[in-house]
């Protein structure tokens, strides 16, 4: 039994002192939470000055698109609109046709950054931006865009002289995006 004992006390001893003979510290939890900031410091710090890269890109990111953002305001029933802040009179008032507002085809694609070309013998009003181009005829219900017929809900028209084409149609295929304020009867549009 002593024997036993023994044994047991010895194999005990050496099963405690493996570590120490093989050199390696005994992670307490003391050393752990003096450790693990030290390791990790370095690391956190490149995560921080990445945040602050990444916000400081955004930032320039936004500041960009503002600066390449169009801004159209135009109401119903008046000549003056707004570009940018800036005013422009136009040759005809936007109107509501079927309830969407209708305004005049030369204004509005110049102001998207459009070719604009017109044909009187065929009545047909044609935009070109980048590779779009749009066309559209005097009082017909269809459109081409990039060569494939697309229905409309108002039909261009002229009134005093001036072609007025669909806002939204025309702008939604340039990109274009749209707030409507119904109580100024006010169209903004950001391109």
């Amino acid at each position: 039994m002593i024997k036993r004992v023994i044994v047991i006390i010895v194999f005990m001893a050496f099963l405690f002192s493996m570590p120490l003979l093989a050199e390696e510290q005994l992670m307490t939890k003391h050393f752990f939470d003096n450790w693990l900031p030290a390791a990790t410091k370095p690391v956190e710090q490149q995560i921080d000055q990445l945040k602050t890269a990444i916000s400081e890109m955004d930032r320039a990111v936004r500041e960009m698109r503002s600066s390449l953002t169009t801004e159209i305001k135009v109401v119903i029933g008046q000549t003056k609109a707004w570009i940018d802040g800036n005013v422009a009179v136009l040759d005809v008032a936007p109107v509501i046709n079927n309830n969407r507002t209708m305004v005049p085809v030369r204004f509005i694609g110049e102001c998207m950054g459009a070719e604009f070309a017109w044909d009187g013998n065929t009545r047909k009003v044609t935009y070109t931006l980048n590779s779009l181009t749009i066309e559209l005829y005097i009082d017909k219900k269809t459109a081409k865009v990039r060569g494939k017929e697309v229905a409309l809900d108002a039909p261009p028209f002229i009134i005093e002289g001036r072609t007025m084409v669909p806002l939204r149609f025309v702008g939604q295929y340039m990109e274009a995006s749209f707030e409507w304020d119904s109580a100024n009867q006010t169209v903004t549009i950001f391109r």
